[in-house]
């Protein structure tokens, strides 16, 4: 992987071209970024900042998305009940929902107390920092656009917050990678409680099979299978095993550069699977290949995507009523419309998502 110093925060913003006017950095190929682990392109504070790489869904993209993929009007939510995770890893708490009667029952209020990532969320650019160390501080982490965790921590400070992507919501083209099918087809068996890894090869060839062209903007859904196997296959058990595990296992995408390099070149706003960290879980220092092949070096994602890039990354997300609607439309794009929870310097949000086609 190939990076700069990152000793000076603001000096690779904008990379000065021959003619002299700065290129904004989300217009570059993976290979000519100055550091790929460091894409911060907009001003400080800026709505710009705060939308990431939600900038690529601009009006037309979004107009021409809509007249594109809503065709039948055949719409299905995207969110997994809130109550699923009622035992979870990470010593995260279950959600909590209480009924409060009002004028002794002739009306009533909901209390909610929930952690977004017990279910559906998307993760926001405060979830998650990379390190960015210097002479000074070579243990420094932090999050897209240089902000610090003093900064999140402090609740006046809501730069980078999720009311970002609430005021304009994540609109657009969805694309699904059903792996889960052509794991099926292909007699492929896993569990998505382990290290198994779906490699760029798989996910490119999953595309041809359902014949998608990816467009610019495209926000991508890759069904791995959690919510399915948490549904219909674990026991209270084994769910509680999960639960207490100090080392658990997620299966998901493979972390490595290949799959950075195809993500950022295919210009994805945001990506979102049904997994539990979207990429395998923990990361894999090496990720083995076939033959006389070199292993490929391993990377976190998570590392580049929300703090490197600011692409929303969803989790958790139920796609498995939208895996049956694509194979009776046959057609594995559709209109996408999620609105985030509007809440100043939030850090995460149920996707309160939903599929049209």
């Amino acid at each position: 992987m190939h990076t700069r110093p990152v000793s000076d925060i603001e000096s690779i913003r904008l990379l000065p071209e021959t003619s002299g006017n700065p290129v904004n950095l989300n217009s570059l190929s993976f290979d000519r970024l100055p550091n790929p682990r460091q894409v911060w392109p907009f001003p400080s504070r800026s709505t710009e900042e705060g939308l990431g790489r939600l900038v690529l869904l601009t009006p037309d993209v979004v107009a021409s998305a809509a007249s594109s993929c809503i065709k039948t009007g055949r719409r299905t939510s995207l969110n997994w009940d809130l109550t699923k995770l009622d035992v979870a890893n990470f010593n995260r708490a279950p959600a909590q929902h209480h009924i409060i009667p009002l004028l002794n029952g002739t009306a009533f209020d909901d209390l909610y107390v929930f952690n977004p990532q017990q279910s559906s969320q998307w993760d926001g650019l405060r979830h998650f920092s990379a390190p960015f160390p210097t002479k000074e501080n070579p243990k420094q982490r932090l999050f897209y656009g240089g902000v610090t965790s003093a900064e999140i921590e402090d609740r006046k400070n809501t730069r980078i917050g999720i009311q970002h992507w609430a005021k304009q919501g994540i609109c657009g083209r969805g694309v699904l990678l059903d792996y889960v099918s052509y794991a099926e087809r292909h007699g492929i068996e896993y569990s998505t409680f382990s290290s198994h890894g779906v490699s760029l090869e798989v996910l490119l060839k999953i595309a041809k099979e359902e014949d998608i062209t990816f467009r610019q903007g495209d926000i991508l859904f890759i069904r791995i299978g959690v919510t399915k196997e948490w549904d219909t296959k674990m026991t209270p058990a084994d769910k509680l095993a999960y639960a207490q595990s100090s080392n658990p296992l997620h299966a998901g995408v493979e972390g490595t550069e290949e799959v950075l390099k195809w993500i950022w070149n295919t210009k994805f706003s945001a990506v979102a699977s049904d997994a539990i960290s979207f990429e395998v879980y923990p990361p894999k220092e090496s990720y083995s290949r076939y033959g006389d092949q070199a292993d490929a070096p391993g990377v976190f994602l998570h590392e580049y995507l929300i703090a490197g890039w600011g692409m929303p990354v969803g989790e958790l997300f139920d796609l498995e009523e939208l895996s049956r609607i694509c194979q009776e439309e046959h057609r594995w794009e559709f209109f996408v419309v999620a609105s985030p929870l509007n809440m100043p310097g939030g850090v995460s949000s149920p996707p309160n998502c939903i599929a049209i086609f």
